[in-house]
């Protein structure tokens, strides 16, 4: 071929487009309306039939072959090898009385044309005005059961076998629906191939079928390498196993169901096209009183075309945003995505969206881990990898400098004083403003031994609550790939009264959805400093709650203690105290504190419930108190009490006065 001009003059109605493309009727399908697009790029020529066509079937109606389709340069004729077209194999395509109404001639190199003869009985290489049929009808007529494929070959590889095959003439997407007509009250059983093109023509073929076939039923052929029957009969296929593999025809629209993925919050769908991608993507999702709503976006290979908050569940809505999203398809992409096509995608996603979104839910048989593989922090032992941490205390007692120098030593991996392990930190900072928090940054990375410029990703937005930024929060996450957040503070959360439950669980919702690690600070009641602030359910909600205690120095030594006051999974850890230093621009130097440096932090200690028990009884004159004594003493309940005095081999029996039964501390451990 020299140009595209020879393939032009044997097509009908051809015009020009304004983008060097043209448009002609297509020849291989009944085309009324131009639907058959072709261009020249470089040295060859593209096709493509918006109603599906093949370029194959294309080039056999033209009585051309696909290397037609490359342009040869202009070189001396005897520098040009032809190479000549060989027919490697024929079949016949008849009537119901047997008479051949034409030929698909499979060519070598690998092409296919149809043909048939004229008046004259010569072999004219067009199919205008012929009957189109199915293949094998003489013999499918007569049978009860009927194999149907996509091509040839693998219908002669069943006729092969003993079975009754037939497919349509051009391969997929040129299936009639009056084909099935042939079918009427007959057992059809469909092998598609494997493959998009394949699945799509089985299903065309399925519902044609529908109130005309006696039963229908379909067969997925098994094994990754096998895309037709021919391939699944060469790699050991046994015709006897097909009875048994036959499945509903259900399964054939099953094969096109979205396959949903998570990432965070969301769900998305990636539809994979021929040379192109339509993805779905859905947030929000939730049920309302007039049905399920959800933020849906629609992407053309990643790139957005447009998104809607909808009622999922209304077919307008639906409509609408299917259409102005194919609107914003371009050139060859939206022909290959039909306005109808990305509806009926879309329609698919969002009949299955509340189904998957409740699945990602669903309960699980469990089994016991037996590895007992010690638990992993971020920064030991306050911020647990994959749980929550909250730390409280009165204000300005040193939370939000704690806060920094945790934040900044997981962020940079600095191990200076505690065993971290290094990951992206977002801190988002609703209480301060920015000037303030670069100043108290600037020294914790001096105190870190770090120049006082490094950086700490930061969500500035005093005045906001988190229920405001969370959007901006999941974009920063997912962006930078966030590991730990930390929240100054939960009282600026914005879900409502601390002191009632559901807003208190939506706080730890909320930190618990936009990332596996958290660590919020929170404040305590005015009536005690040693409780936090809020409902109940604010400790329940965390996997490990740490109390600030504070003292100021005469000389503004800032002394820093944090104790354990609730954890899971950890052992018993003893309080922790640090001394912080200023001058007149903050914070200067951290160290460890001194022995009695802080004496008011050291006698805020909690003890175990055994150490108080021993220090109790051992400091009596008696050396001896009874469990009603020490739940009174030490506020630990009288039923532990007792099974510990019983119990443990630190204990004994003292006396008995009356009812009341006295214990001591054994010599032994009474150090």
């Amino acid at each position: 071929m020299k140009g595209i001009g020879e393939i032009l003059n044997k097509l009908q109605k051809v015009k020009p487009l304004s983008n060097g493309e043209f448009q002609a009727c297509c020849p291989a399908h009944e085309d009324k309306k131009p639907s058959l697009n072709l261009k020249q790029v470089d040295d060859k020529i593209l096709i493509t039939c918006q109603a599906g066509c093949q370029p194959e079937a294309i080039m056999q109606s033209l009585g051309l072959q696909m290397t037609d389709l490359f342009i040869k340069p202009d070189v001396p004729p005897a520098a040009v090898k032809e190479v000549p077209a060989k027919i490697v194999k024929e079949y016949s395509y008849q009537d119901e009385d047997g008479k051949e109404l034409y030929q698909v001639v499979r060519l070598e190199p690998k092409s296919f044309r149809q043909r048939h003869k004229n008046g004259g009985n010569e072999w004219t290489w067009s199919m205008e005005g012929v009957r189109r049929v199915l293949y094998n009808l003489p013999v499918i007529l007569l049978e009860q059961t009927v194999y149907l494929v996509e091509g040839e070959k693998d219908a002669d590889t069943l006729i092969n076998w003993g079975l009754h095959a037939t497919t349509s003439p051009g391969g997929a997407n040129n299936w009639k629906p009056e084909y099935a007509d042939y079918l009427k009250g007959k057992k059809v059983v469909i092998i598609p191939d494997k493959d998009t093109a394949g699945f799509a023509y089985a299903r065309e073929v399925a519902i044609s079928l529908d109130n005309k076939a006696r039963e229908t039923t379909v067969i997925i052929l098994p094994g990754d390498k096998v895309k037709d029957t021919t391939d699944w009969f060469d790699q050991g296929g046994d015709y006897k196993l097909l009875p048994s593999m036959e499945q509903p025809v259900s399964i054939l629209f099953e094969q096109d169901k979205p396959k949903y993925q998570t990432q965070g919050d969301a769900l998305y769908w990636i539809k994979l096209l021929k040379d192109h991608s339509i993805s779905f993507r859905a947030e929000k999702v939730g049920e309302h009183p007039t049905g399920v709503h959800a933020r849906v976006t629609i992407s053309a290979d990643h790139q957005m075309l447009a998104w809607s908050y909808l009622n999922i569940e209304r077919s307008e809505d639906r409509t609408r945003l299917a259409n102005s999203a194919h609107q914003q398809l371009k050139g060859d992409f939206s022909k290959e995505c039909s306005k109808e096509e990305l509806r009926r995608c879309l329609d698919l996603f969002c009949a299955g969206l509340w189904d998957a979104c409740t699945a990602m839910y669903l309960p699980e048989l469990m089994s016991g881990d037996e590895t007992q593989e010690p638990l992993t922090f971020l920064l030991s032992p306050y911020i647990m990898q994959g749980g929550g941490t909250i730390l409280f205390a009165p204000p300005g007692r040193g939370k939000s400098f704690t806060a920094l120098l945790w934040a900044q030593s997981v962020n940079c991996g600095i191990k200076k004083y505690w065993s971290v392990t290094k990951e992206t930190v977002l801190f988002i900072n609703l209480e301060r403003s920015k000037q303030s928090i670069s100043r108290r940054l600037a020294a914790v990375n001096k105190a870190l031994d770090l120049p006082p410029t490094t950086k700490l990703l930061t969500l500035n937005a005093r005045g906001k609550s988190l229920s405001s930024v969370m959007p901006a929060c999941r974009q920063a996450i997912a962006q930078h790939r966030v590991k730990l957040i930390v929240l100054d503070s939960i009282s600026r959360a914005g879900f409502g009264d601390l002191n009632e439950n559901r807003p208190v669980n939506a706080i730890v919702d909320a930190l618990s959805s936009l990332c596996d690690s958290w660590l919020a600070l929170g404040h305590t009641s005015r009536a005690s400093e040693d409780h936090l602030y809020g409902s109940i359910m604010m400790d329940a909600g965390a996997d490990i709650v740490v109390q600030l205690n504070s003292e100021t120095k005469e000389d503004g030594t800032l002394g820093v203690g944090w104790q354990i006051t609730k954890k899971n999974d950890l052992p018993a850890i003893a309080q922790e105290i640090k001394a912080l230093e200023f001058d007149e621009y903050g914070l200067n130097f951290v160290r460890e504190s001194l022995p009695y440096e802080f004496p008011e932090i050291e006698g805020k200690t909690k003890k175990s419930m055994e150490q108080a028990v021993i220090d109790f009884i051992t400091d009596q004159d008696t050396g001896d108190a009874t469990a009603t004594q020490l739940e009174e003493a030490t506020g630990f309940s009288r039923a532990k009490i007792s099974v510990m005095l019983n119990g443990s081999p630190k204990f004994m029996r003292t006396r008995n006065v009356k009812t009341s039964v006295f214990y001591g501390v054994k010599s032994t451990f009474n150090g």
